[in-house]
Parts: structure tokens; C-alpha cells; sequence
């Protein structure tokens, strides 16, 4: 049987598994390109709640506010100009319904708030879904008892649900995470499965909402167009449900581990179709971007214009306030964007933090250590692997690139042209320029570094691209890769 963690036990129960690289040499400007990088206005990542235990849920309030769900204390509390105060006040963990005075959660995670401002909870530990209604608290959905079971109030039974999202005719959409599924609760109090085959072991499997299949889904989001994203937690992925049907929008699908029943968790940033995840919980949607919480990498990724990016975090865990790049946080697990600001449940940290984002001037972080962790490299081969901008450049039989020396030149039109770039050659000149955007460079034959074979191809050296090209670029020798990052 596939071994099930405790979803809110995230310190002890799951171990991250992050592929690192040894970085054995690099451009010689590279420690300038970063500096460059750092002060040209990278977002910062500043304190905005601090002292919650383990928060999880955050949810914005009618007046401005923001609820924020302790897990760890088993309140619910509201977060504004500054201050915060109980929504709930027992610590105790239990399953007691009454005023929010007396009223007890067993480690509540996610939470959201309807069209007349009622707050829904998933109360994970208790199975059930509660709703907040002024000062009392009521059972939702669920009977207390860890079980599938569909129809009306205490017909119901969930298994560890998590992630909440709530429609605009107020259906209570619902990650029940340990079921596999996504349900609903009608306003009329009613739990159907909305998406997802219910069982133990969970699967993977885009189609028709009545036979795909889910792994401990967690995170939810809404999009403009009534969409529904889902954070696939145990299948590291981004699924998406529309029109009855689902699909898998961010991640790349592995080999399921025959010891633990799940996916391998992974990081790479570029396309969506080749991004990886490991452990993504919580979900945030605003302005065509999906923002996500990337818990066991200790990150935030944007998905945008089927890009996948990291915005802020390191993959050590840490508790670091600053530049989006050197911050670091400790399992994040849930995200709210309100007003351009994107705040983060850093959970392991007892805190929240806001980023400032904008749909306009997302920029990627970009240093060596993100250039490096964020590519897939595939094992060592004869030839040099060569990425650019997390993707494989591919080359064919007869424009390799070569070695000469201590000196790896590239193929000029194979690699830029994998980039979008455009290029023109001036036979008179044997010069080409390249350009993109408002970026360009001119490579002249025999200078600088820049050679023409016999053959009529361009070559270029590897390192004159750092040099010339403001690219920051690594060695990876015992990937035999080179790999490359743009910064666009």
C-alpha cells in the first residue's frame, strides 16, 4: 500500500530531494553580470505577520483584511493595518461547534470566504469543512470520521481536505486531499465530486473529470474564465479543470516510485511542459499569472504565457528578507495576491511575507545558483549538452559544437536561433548580427574569439557570449553541459 505522509507534519514527514549541481567553472564576469542583475530593481521580500504557528490558509477578508489559518495553534485569526486578532480563540485541538469563543479545529489548512463574507475552513486533522458565520462556527460538510462519502452535511465524509476556492455562486470547491479528489459543496449544503477517481493510492491522468486522476491534490485557484487550477502535490504538477475536462498545464509527469507511490520531485524553471515541482501546495491567480507555492523548493514559481519562472527563494530553507534572490523561506504553502502585493504562509518560518509583484515586470530571478538548479541537465554524453534559458539546444550532425583546446565554441545560427533571435549575415563583412528585442550583438569572423570553418559555419566561443553578450554562463564538466541564461 502507498504510504501516505501527514499533511500538516511538514517538518518531519517528507525529506526534499533537490538535484544540485557542482559548478566547476564559469565566465569570468559572471560575479558582475549577478551584481548587475541585483540592481537594476529586483523585488524585495519583506516581513508582513509574524509570530502565527505553522500558517497555512490565507484569505482575503470583505474590509481589506486577511484571514490567516494556524495550524499549529488551531486559530483562525485576521490580519489588518498591522495588527491581528482571533477570529477563534481555543488553541486546544479538538471538534467542537459553538461560538468562536468556545469552538475547537484539529490542524485547519486552507480557507476561503464567500460572496456574503462567510469564512469556509478545511478542518484537516477533524475531516470536515467548517464556515465562520459572524461569532459562531458550524460543520459544513463531514461527519468527523476520514472517509468518502457523498450527499448533506454529516452524510459527508472527506479524508484530510486542504484547499479551498470558492466560485462566484458560492460553491465551495474542496482539495480532498487523501481521497484524491476535488469536490463540491453546493450553497444548499450538498458534497458531489467535482473532478478525480476517489481512492487510496491516488494516479495520474488527464481526460474527462469522471476518470482523471489526482495525487493529494492540495492548492486551488480560480481564473477568469471559471477554471479551476489545482496544485497536484504527490504528482509535483499543475493541473487545470475546464469544460468537464482536465489537463496538465505545468510540470513534467515522472516515474512513479513503486516504494513511496509517488512522483519524484524535481526543479526546472523554462517551459511549462519540461518544469519541475517538488511538493507545490499553494495557489494564487491574478492578471493571467498563476503564482505557486513551491514548498519543498522553498520557492515561489509564476506560471506565465506557458513559462514557468522562479520570483523569490533559494532552494536551502531559511528565514532571509531581502532581494528576491538571496531570500529564503522555509516550506511556504500558501499565497494570496491582493493589490499587487503577493503574500506567502511561510509556514516552518511562523510567518507571513509579502512580495510586490506585477503582471507587467515579472522578471525571473537570475543569478549562477538559479541558472544552475533551474536546468535539467540529462547524464554526460560524447558531445556538449548545451541550455539556453532551461531549454536543450539541439544541433544537427553537422554543426556540433567542438572543443579546441580548453575552449568550447558553439554553433552561432543552431544556438540563437533555438533562442528566437534573429540573424543576418553581411558576406562582404563576414560579420552576422544577431538581435532580439531591443538586445544585439555583432560576431566578426577571426575576432575576437569568433571563428569560421570551412565548412560555412559560424562559430562562436562559449565564453565570449558571458564576455560580449551579457549572458551569464556555467561548465558543467561533469555534465559535459554549458549552460546559458539570457536574463529575457
Amino acid at each position: 500500500m502507498k504510504t501516505k505522509f501527514r499533511i500538516l507534519a511538514v517538518g518531519t514527514a517528507l525529506a526534499t530531494a533537490l538535484v544540485t549541481f557542482n559548478l566547476n567553472t564559469y565566465a569570468a564576469n559572471a560575479e558582475e553580470s549577478i551584481a548587475a542583475a541585483e540592481q537594476t530593481g529586483t523585488a524585495q521580500v519583506s516581513a508582513a505577520i509574524e509570530k502565527i504557528s505553522q500558517p497555512w490558509g490565507l484569505a482575503a477578508a470583505v474590509d481589506g483584511g486577511i484571514i490567516v489559518v494556524g495550524a499549529g495553534s488551531n486559530q483562525i485569526s485576521k490580519w489588518q493595518t498591522g495588527g491581528l486578532t482571533a477570529v477563534t480563540n481555543q488553541t486546544a485541538s479538538g471538534y467542537f461547534d459553538g461560538t468562536t469563543v468556545n469552538s475547537t479545529f484539529n490542524h485547519p489548512s486552507y480557507a476561503a470566504l464567500n460572496s456574503k463574507g462567510v469564512i469556509y475552513v478545511s478542518d484537516t486533522d477533524n475531516h470536515v469543512v467548517r464556515r465562520i458565520v459572524k461569532d459562531r462556527v458550524y460543520t459544513a460538510a463531514g461527519n468527523g470520521q476520514p472517509g468518502y462519502e457523498n450527499g448533506k452535511f454529516g452524510e459527508v465524509q472527506f479524508n484530510a481536505p486542504s484547499g479551498i476556492a470558492i466560485d462566484e455562486k458560492d460553491h465551495v470547491f474542496v482539495a480532498d486531499s487523501l481521497n484524491n479528489v476535488i469536490r463540491v459543496i453546493s450553497p444548499e449544503g450538498v458534497t458531489t465530486t467535482f473532478a478525480g477517481v476517489a481512492g487510496e493510492t491516488g494516479g495520474y491522468k488527464d481526460g474527462d473529470v469522471t476518470e482523471a486522476k489526482f495525487n493529494e491534490p492540495m492548492g486551488l485557484a480560480f481564473d477568469e474564465k471559471g477554471g479551476l487550477y489545482v496544485a497536484d502535490s504527490g504528482n509535483h504538477l499543475i493541473r487545470y479543470i475546464r469544460d468537464g475536462k482536465v489537463t496538465t498545464i505545468a510540470g513534467k509527469a515522472t516515474t512513479v516510485d513503486a516504494l513511496t507511490g509517488y512522483m519524484q520531485g524535481g526543479y526546472a524553471t523554462g517551459a511549462s511542459k519540461d518544469a519541475q515541482f517538488n511538493r507545490p501546495r499553494g495557489l494564487a491567480y491574478a492578471e493571467g499569472i498563476l503564482y505557486i507555492a513551491d514548498s519543498l523548493n522553498n520557492r515561489i514559481r509564476a506560471v506565465k504565457e506557458g513559462v514557468v519562472i522562479t520570483i523569490a527563494g533559494q532552494s536551502k530553507p531559511g528565514n532571509v528578507l531581502g532581494s528576491a534572490d538571496t531570500a529564503q523561506f522555509n516550506q511556504p504553502s500558501a499565497l494570496l495576491y491582493t493589490a499587487g502585493k503577493l503574500y506567502i504562509a511561510d509556514t516552518l518560518n511562523d510567518s507571513v511575507k509579502q512580495l510586490e509583484v506585477s503582471s507587467k515586470s515579472l522578471k525571473p530571478i537570475i543569478n549562477l545558483q538559479e541558472l544552475m538548479e533551474g536546468t535539467a541537465l540529462l547524464p554526460a554524453g560524447k558531445d556538449p549538452q548545451v541550455w539556453l534559458d532551461g531549454k536543450q539546444v539541439k544541433f544537427n550532425a553537422s554543426q556540433q559544437p567542438f572543443k579546441k583546446g580548453d575552449k568550447t565554441y558553439l554553433p552561432v545560427r543552431a544556438v540563437f536561433a533555438a533562442w528566437g533571435a534573429e540573424i543576418k549575415w553581411n558576406a562582404a563583412a563576414k560579420e552576422a548580427v544577431l538581435s532580439k528585442q531591443e538586445w544585439k550583438l555583432a560576431l566578426k569572423v577571426n575576432a575576437k574569439r569568433t571563428v569560421l570553418l570551412e565548412r560555412g559555419t559560424l562559430y562562436v566561443e562559449a565564453d565570449y557570449l558571458a564576455d560580449a553578450g551579457s549572458f551569464l554562463l556555467a561548465h558543467e564538466n561533469g555534465f559535459n553541459a554549458i549552460i546559458i541564461g539570457s536574463g529575457q
